[in-house]
């Protein structure tokens, strides 16, 4: 079991089957054809790659995929204003 964890066991094994019904491939030859058999039986032969985090971690990751979307949005801006050059310009005509 999960780290001594019942609920961490059927989490991992809830998200899994999940993703069994979405159409991922078995990674256990079994003859059960329930997702949740089917899930159960991966996760306790280890074969579903799984870890935890804490809030600070959780806080940490969505600060740096924040910081990279402005940096990102920010050289696309940049890279618009150079595209477009210098303002054209404009003359009346007169009627």
């Amino acid at each position: 079991m999960l780290n001594n964890s019942y609920y961490l066991f059927v989490e991992v094994a809830a998200q899994r089957c999940a993703q069994l019904m979405r159409g991922a491939k078995p990674k256990l030859d079994l003859r059960a054809h329930k997702y949740s058999t089917i899930a159960c039986a991966e996760v306790k032969a280890d074969l579903i790659p799984w870890r935890t985090v804490t809030d600070e971690q959780i806080a940490e990751e969505l600060a740096a995929g924040l910081a990279e979307q402005e940096a990102a949005a920010q050289a696309a801006a940049t890279a618009d204003l150079t595209l477009a050059g210098p303002a054209p310009a404009t003359t009346k005509q007169k009627d």
